[in-house]
């Protein structure tokens, strides 16, 4: 064989090789995504995670199941996702606490840099709730009370975002609470409507059944919200800062961008359909769609302000 016979056929070679890796990318996904939530089922990121998986179905062409596997306040979930196979078909539900605050405020076997971002889906302000027959009918009068004696506060996890957001809320106002830990918002509402404590920080997806039911009061929020509009806010009452939480997606860090760009692809459409937002906003979270890297920059912001804040507390 002469050599230019031999180069065409290398080339032909090449050419087969790279026609078949295109055709192997683009299978994806070729069997059903798996979404862990590090959190019990009925919290607010479990079911802005599953509104959104529903969704997804269709506009990704594969089935997406929502696992939960809670523990260790989201670290063992979300360890199982950074450790697993990256290739797309296992991803966390993402958020505040267990990306950004946890990892900052205690020992975990990840970080933010051992994930790929996919998407944000929506955002939550944070809310201090009492039972519905409580003797406090206001924040100030929660907030005499706590001055006063300690009283109890249902939260997440000691190192969790509701825990580290309410003790820079009670910081700022002056008072102390005793922390009562529950695996999710709705395990922390549930207490709460029990008469098992005093109150509870927690978010619309968790708290509104409650609230609109009659059984706790609102008695105040990061934002205003047109569902409550007598209630008001944290900066009402001088405190500085934003108090929210949000739910997204991330990917074991080696992902490949092919299967992020379908995911990113699939989420723009589903993110977009007027029902959808309708269903989450009926949910009570604020549809928040991002990704790319703005968001990735923002939350690197975000993260080493946590390690900051984390670091004074430590001292």
């Amino acid at each position: 064989m002469n050599k230019i016979a031999k180069s065409l056929l290398s080339i032909t070679a090449a050419m087969a090789l790279t026609v078949g890796a295109t055709a192997a990318q683009a299978e994806f996904p070729e069997k059903p995504v798996n979404v862990i939530v590090p959190w019990g089922a009925g919290g607010d990121s479990d079911l802005t995670t599953r509104l959104w998986a529903d969704a997804m179905e269709g506009a990704l062409g594969a089935p997406v199941v929502v696992i939960n596997k809670a523990g260790g306040g989201g670290v063992i979930g979300t360890t199982f996702v950074a450790s697993s196979k990256a290739d797309g078909y296992t991803l966390v539900n993402a958020g505040l606490s267990n990306v950004l605050v946890t990892p900052n405020f205690s020992k975990t076997p990840y970080d933010f840099s051992s994930f790929e971002p996919v998407v944000k889906l929506s955002s939550v302000p944070l809310g201090i709730l009492v039972p519905a027959d409580s003797p406090y009918k206001t924040f100030d009068d929660f907030i005499a009370a706590a001055k006063a004696g300690r009283l109890t506060q249902g939260s997440w996890g000691a190192a969790s975002s509701g825990t580290v957001l309410a003790s820079i809320i009670a910081d700022q106002a002056g008072y102390e609470v005793k922390y009562v830990h529950g695996n999710t918002t709705a395990e922390s509402m549930v207490a709460l409507i029990g008469g098992h404590i005093d109150s509870a920080v927690s978010f619309p997806p968790a708290f509104a059944p409650h609230v609109k039911s009659g059984r706790a009061r609102l008695l105040v929020l990061n934002q205003k919200m047109a569902e409550y509009p007598n209630v008001p806010t944290f900066a009402d009452y001088g405190i500085k800062g934003s108090f929210e939480g949000w739910s997204g997606v991330f990917a074991p860090k080696g992902t490949p961008p092919e299967a992020i760009q379908k995911l990113v692809a699939a989420s723009t459409k589903v993110m977009g359909d007027p029902k959808v937002r309708k269903a989450f906003e009926n949910m009570g979270a604020n549809v928040d769609f991002r990704h790319g890297d703005s968001w990735t920059q923002d939350m690197l912001l975000n993260y080493d302000i946590m390690k900051n804040a984390a670091a004074k507390m430590k001292q």
